[in-house]
Order: C-alpha cells, then structure tokens, then sequence
C-alpha cells in the first residue's frame, strides 16, 4: 500500500514538471516569437521566424533544435522596403558587419522585389552551428540601400537548455532518492 505522504510527493513531481516545461518555454528554450525584429537601419526592420515542420511545430527566432530542412518567412510592413529589390542570404555566421563572403552562403534568393512584402523559402541546413540570415535591400536607383543581419543557431544546445536538462535530472534523480529510502525504511520496521 502506497502511503498518502508518497501520492503527495508523486502529484507534486508531476505538477511541478508540467510547470517547469511552460516556464522552460516561456525562458526561450523553445522560443516563439512570430514577430522577431530584423533591424534594417535607423527606423526601418522587417520580421523573421524560422520552422522545421517535419520536426517540429514550434516557431522560432533564434535556436533551431535539428539540422535539416527549414523555412524560414519574412515579412516587411514597411510599403518603402515593399518597392525595394530584396538580395536575402543564409550564411554562416562569422565576424564582421560587412558583405558576407560567397564560401560562407549556404542558400541565396535572386534577387528581386517581393511587393507583398513577405517571402518564405525553403533551406536544407545540415551542418549544426551559428548562422546568420542576411538582408540587403535597395532601391532601383541605388539611392537608398538598408542592411541587416539577423543571428541564429542549428542543432546547438544552449545554455539555457543545458540548465534545464541538468535540473530535470536532478529533480528525478532527488524525487527517486527519496522513494527509495522511504521504502528502505518500511522494509527495516516491517522487518
């Protein structure tokens, strides 16, 4: 017969692992952010979010869980950045603000002017690392010219995530502990 002080501690296990996966979401260890900034200049930005359908459902801004096949939309409100000529690039993320190397794109859109302001895209990343989407819109005149870069990472496990798997196991391995001594216990009185 399993004692109420057991049942107790099991409900309270249960509850407070259901909790720390929503606040483990809310943390940014799945993020979702449907509106996540790419900051194009002064006051110019469009919106990013990254999926792995086959994976996942999640959306994401910043950490991808997996390698492989990913979409990725943008979107820009701003009817100026609508009448621009929109060169988008996934690269691997390396130092520096300036034009990213050809060795170091892994996917780019031709270029062209996306009038509705949003474009999705498919990309195969099969290398886990950091890796950057970048944004160069112009004008057809070349007057006005706004860049962005927009960090993110490919099957890496953050910190966040690594805290949270570390916490988890020692509340498993705290929560088992205690059952066992408890029966240990009862088999020494009942003994």
């Amino acid at each position: 017969m399993v004692s109420p002080r057991l049942r107790l501690a099991a409900a309270l296990t249960l509850v407070g692992a259901a909790l720390s996966a929503s606040a483990a979401r809310a943390a940014g260890w799945h993020y979702y952010d449907p509106e996540c900034p790419v900051a194009l200049g002064a006051d110019k930005a469009m919106k990013f979010v990254a999926m792995q359908p086959k994976k996942n459902i999640d959306r994401v801004c910043d950490v991808l869980p997996d390698t492989g096949a990913t979409v990725i939309a943008l979107d820009a409100p701003d009817a100026e950045l609508r009448e621009m000529n929109w060169d988008i690039r996934v690269v691997r993320d390396v130092d520096g603000d300036g034009e990213p190397a050809e060795s170091d794109t892994v996917l780019r859109l031709p270029l062209q002017k996306f009038r509705n302001g949003m474009v999705n895209f498919d990309v195969d990343i099969r290398t886990p690392g950091k890796y950057a989407l970048y944004a160069r819109l112009s004008s057809d005149d070349s007057a006005k010219d706004y860049v962005g870069r927009h960090h993110f990472t490919v099957g890496l496990i953050d910190n966040t995530e690594l805290y949270a798997y570390v916490f988890f196991g020692l509340l498993v391995a705290g929560v088992g502990g205690r059952f066992g001594y408890v029966a240990l216990k009862k088999r020494q009185v009942a003994a």
